[in-house]
């Protein structure tokens, strides 16, 4: 789907999940489209049961030329549908976190195809689309010995759009320092926050809804897009609080809430 060239189609595909095309190009960020979550172990029971289906089959993404993943975590980086992925989009290449790449190759996803992505350089993957990896903190910021990160969030500069996710992540200083330097049209926030009682079942959490809010008024996005609060209740909470506090506090400051499957065609204006 060709749009003009401040035009972006966003689909919301779950979770975290988005789907961008722009110019004939599609990018799909930590897609998640099964329920290999629930099925994990080592929770309590009961714990992860997703709340609706996924509303889009991997196998129906042909047209995709990259997927990235912001880390390893199963509804990130999910090999159910990654593999469904790299066979449904054949010329379709896989960015992630240096650390990830094993995990990515054990899916049966040639190395061709996978690219390292870290903070100290940006991935010029196309005319006119710069990827620059943004450090995530994930309850806390991981590195390996020689600089590379474990969570990673991406600022896309997609001719002159400015589009932010942030994967996974708290609210930090060095973030918010960090992303002071964009002036960001699109970003897509977690919102589902933490607490002591998800950190002893293993759950590791984000900013929450309040702080979200207050990031993207604080750097002005033209548009905030809250993530990570619809699928799971038990990691969840809720989206009342994000939506007061930007009619409390910051009247005026934009915002999209998706309903699973859904796409939106932002058209930059400012």
């Amino acid at each position: 789907m060709s749009v003009e060239s401040n035009q972006l189609t966003i689909q919301y595909i779950g979770q975290v999940g988005v789907i961008l095309r722009k110019n004939d190009i599609a990018i799909a960020i930590d897609p998640y489209l099964t329920d290999s979550v629930d099925q994990l172990g080592g929770s309590p029971e009961g714990f992860w049961v997703r709340r609706y289906a996924p509303p889009v089959k991997p196998e129906t993404l042909t047209d995709l030329d990259l997927v990235l993943c912001t880390h390893e975590h199963m509804d990130h980086m999910d090999p159910a549908t990654l593999r469904v992925i790299a066979e449904a989009s054949p010329d379709c290449r896989f960015g992630a976190p240096k650390v990830c790449l094993p995990a990515l190759e054990a899916m049966g996803i040639a190395p061709n195809r996978l690219q390292a992505l870290g903070v100290q350089e940006a991935w010029p993957f196309a005319e006119g689309l710069n990827i620059q990896p943004i450090p995530a903190w994930h309850e806390e910021r991981v590195q390996d010995e020689a600089g590379w990160d474990h969570y990673l969030g991406y600022m896309l500069e997609w001719d002159n759009l400015c589009l932010y996710h942030a994967g996974d992540t708290l609210l930090t200083d060095e973030l918010v320092n960090t992303l002071s330097g964009y002036t960001i049209d699109v970003g897509f926030l977690p919102i589902n926050g933490r607490d002591i009682f998800r950190n002893r079942v293993g759950v590791v959490g984000n900013m929450n809804a309040l702080e979200a809010a207050d990031l993207a008024a604080h750097l002005r996005f033209d548009i905030v897009v809250p993530v990570h609060f619809d699928m799971y209740p038990n990691n969840s909470e809720g989206i009342a609080p994000f939506v007061d506090r930007l009619y409390q506090k910051h009247l005026g400051q934009k915002f999209h809430i998706f309903q699973p499957g859904e796409t939106l065609l932002y058209n930059k204006v400012r």
